[in-house]
């Protein structure tokens, strides 16, 4: 077996010779390259590098307004500080300061990553990590460099919306959408997102909070030792089930503020924090662990009890020579647990998704500037007796392949339209089968909270058994791709030739499947959780299995019509008294079955929209980059005609010879480098199909 970190190792150094490769390629006199975007390039791979040896790991915080993720956060990245500061009446009070502000209200508080990087030997330090920021206001800019190790009230007047007057003055009357925290060589290789509460009101933030679900590889949902769960929390945690079914993410439960509630109970002698680490994990198996439809996985071991204020203590009184207590708190907190579970996914399969992503784009990247040096290369070895042949061969495949062009794509757009038909057929059953799968339980009891939510979960598992079974429309539309794809390569190949053909001078490369997310233009789709991450089942990518499950976060998850059912009875009882108020009650309560019932028709259209729109936006895709892949052709076919038509005007064989000579090295360490890149990406496919079928494994990806 190969280790997540063996592979990186070995992809840093071949990230490092494809930099210095592409910068000897904008050295080279003889290649007619745009130095600046080679410099781009150039930038581009020197990211990808950092990002290989930094975050392996996206994960999500969730949970309600002050449950304490910014401060969970700071402490994962030992970024959380304490100090002992003297009051005036002599007394002390505890100070802590974190990396992340906590807003005051859910109203102001606004997405936050916190983004590990690797520093460099030239690189400045910046301890408390460069705080970035985006505004609302702003689409060229982007994102606003705002500073390094700037003090917690800077901070927070960007995050958290606090004190306007820390910022600078240009930005005082911004918005802010997200910001953004660069940690250098922080302990945890993850990135972390710190979501607004689930009761947060401001619906510009939608889009980047499903862009981190979307993202992340597991959630960690936080909630304060403080008080137990309840009804109000329900909602999201409902949605990280459903979630939850659909990707395979693992949820990590975290009780967090252990310190805060660390009394005993005089009569049950239960510390007050483990009677809260009961209850919630009695209210998780009431909701989600028990009858057909329980979900072990989902629930896992329960919530983990940590202290990120402990943890702090600790280090505080490890610098003050307090060593005992300091230990004490330093296990008491249970971080390193936290940190161990999370490291532990790392190995489970995110890590090696990590690096299969770096690894193509890398790879891609490198391919699109290699093809230029090849067919040079090609062109300068012909013999001047070949020159003229070659010349009409190339102009001959320009014709053809201009030809072909419209023709392909409009034939693949007909072939996808009636393969998005014939998959989504299955629905017009959809409504039967719900119905036999929720009527009962919805005819069963009055449909109160604790009701309704029973039925929201049979209707996620009954929806996702139809969806993935072998007539599912998930599993049928995971063949129309296949088949879609299979149907693009045959085209390509009578269009544009094959590697096998008789004309090796300009060779038409295989469609590279992976490369189809980095070819794609400027097709944007629109929401719909970002249209299952645009290709999150593109084929070759990931199997048909976790392809078919990424549709149910489109689908009945986005279109449940609730109906206040519980207050519409209380509402109707209270009216009347006495055996009426009873009679009212059961009216009211059969009314609110019955349109229940109904609903579902609209929840099965609204689902089938949705996959209709999803399979559209991927089969375009697909599309994209088979046009995308006869435009690259068509371009390196003009590019060896300028080359010997040049020849044709002035033969020189001697400079050919020496052009030859100064090229073929560029060429072959290009060619190593792009074998060498696909041995890495295969590698950690292997290794993470691997980890898929061990336990602690799971579905998913970036």
């Amino acid at each position: 077996m190969t280790t997540v970190d063996e592979l990186r190792e070995d992809l840093e150094r071949l990230l490092t010779a494809a930099e210095r490769w592409l910068q000897n390629l904008s050295s080279a006199p003889d290649l007619e390259s745009d130095g600046d975007q080679i410099a781009r390039d150039v930038r581009q791979m020197r990211s990808m590098r950092t990002r290989a040896l930094s975050a392996m790991l996206n994960v999500a915080l969730v949970g309600s307004q002050s449950s304490g993720k910014s401060f969970l956060v700071s402490g994962l990245q030992h970024g959380l500080k304490y100090v002992e500061v003297e009051e005036d009446d002599g007394g002390v009070a505890d100070l802590y300061t974190g990396i992340l502000p906590s807003a005051s209200n859910a109203t102001t508080a606004c997405p936050s990553t916190v983004v590990p990087v690797r520093r460099g030997p030239s690189d400045p330090e910046f301890k408390r990590g460069l705080l970035r920021v985006c505004f609302a206001e702003s689409t060229a800019e982007g994102w606003v460099e705002i500073g390094s190790d700037l003090s917690p009230a800077e901070v927070a007047a960007y995050g958290s919306g606090d004190n306007l007057q820390d910022r600078r003055p240009e930005h005082i009357g911004l918005t802010v959408k997200e910001i953004e925290l660069l940690l250098q060589d922080p302990p945890l290789a993850a990135k972390l997102y710190d979501l607004p509460g689930a009761q947060s009101p401001d619906r510009s933030h939608d889009a980047i909070m499903r862009r981190a679900w979307a993202e992340a590889d597991c959630f960690i949902y936080v909630t304060q030792a403080t008080s137990s769960l309840s009804d109000p929390e329900l909602e999201l945690i409902r949605d990280l089930h459903r979630h939850h079914l659909e990707t395979g993410k693992k949820v990590l439960w975290v009780l967090t503020g252990i310190d805060r509630a660390n009394q005993r109970d005089a009569t049950t002698q239960k510390l007050a924090w483990r009677t809260t680490q009961e209850t919630n994990n009695a209210y998780l198996y009431q909701h989600f662990g028990h009858g057909p439809y329980s979900d072990a996985t989902f629930i896992g071991p329960g919530f983990v009890a940590v202290s990120p204020a402990w943890e702090a203590q600790a280090a505080f009184q490890e610098e003050d020579g307090q060593t005992r207590i300091a230990g004490r708190n330093r296990r008491n907190s249970n971080m390193e647990s936290l940190r161990a579970l999370l490291s532990g996914l790392v190995d489970g399969g995110a890590g090696y998704r990590h690096l299969v992503q770096i690894a193509d784009e890398a790879r891609l990247l490198v391919k699109r500037r290699h093809r230029p040096v090849l067919d040079q290369v090609g062109a300068h070895q012909l013999s001047v007796s070949d020159l003229a042949d070659q010349l009409a061969e190339v102009r001959a495949r320009i014709r053809r392949t201009e030809d072909s062009a419209d023709r392909v794509s409009a034939q693949l757009r007909k072939s996808l339209d009636r393969r998005v038909r014939e998959s989504e057929q299955p629905f017009g059953k959809l409504a039967d089968y719900l119905h036999r799968g929720l009527d009962t339980l919805i005819d069963s009891g009055n449909l109160d909270a604790e009701h309704s939510n029973q039925i929201e979960v049979r209707q996620n598992h009954v929806f996702n058994q139809w969806m993935t079974a072998p007539s599912g429309p998930a599993v049928l539309w995971q063949h129309a791709l296949e088949a879609l794809s299979q149907e693009g390569h045959a085209l390509l190949s009578a269009s544009l030739g094959d590697e096998e053909s008789e004309f090796r001078l300009v060779a038409p490369e295989p469609f590279d499947t992976a490369g189809m997310l980095g070819s794609r233009p400027e097709r944007s789709p629109s929401d719909l959780y970002r249209m299952v991450q645009t290709a999150g089942a593109t084929v070759g990518l990931i199997g048909p299995v976790a392809g078919g499950t990424a549709w149910l976060m489109t689908s009945l998850s986005l279109a449940t019509l609730a109906l206040p059912v519980a207050a519409a009875v209380a509402v109707g009882a209270a009216a009347v008294a006495g055996a009426k108020a009873l009679k009212e009650r059961e009216s009211v309560v059969q009314r609110a079955r019955g349109e229940r019932k109904q609903a579902i028709a609209g929840q099965v259209l609204t689902a089938q929209n949705d996959f209709r729109k999803v399979a559209e936006q991927q089969g375009l895709l697909l599309i994209d980059a088979v046009e995308n892949h006869i435009q690259q052709y068509r371009n390196r076919l003009h590019a060896t005609l300028h080359q010997i038509e040049a020849r044709i005007n002035a033969p020189d064989i001697v400079r050919s010879r020496e052009l030859v000579d100064r090229l073929t090295p560029l060429n072959d360490q290009g060619r190593e480098l792009i074998s060498s890149l696909m041995d890495i990406s295969d590698q950690a496919r292997s290794e993470l199909s691997h980890s898929s079928t061990t336990p602690g494994g799971h579905r998913g990806g970036h």
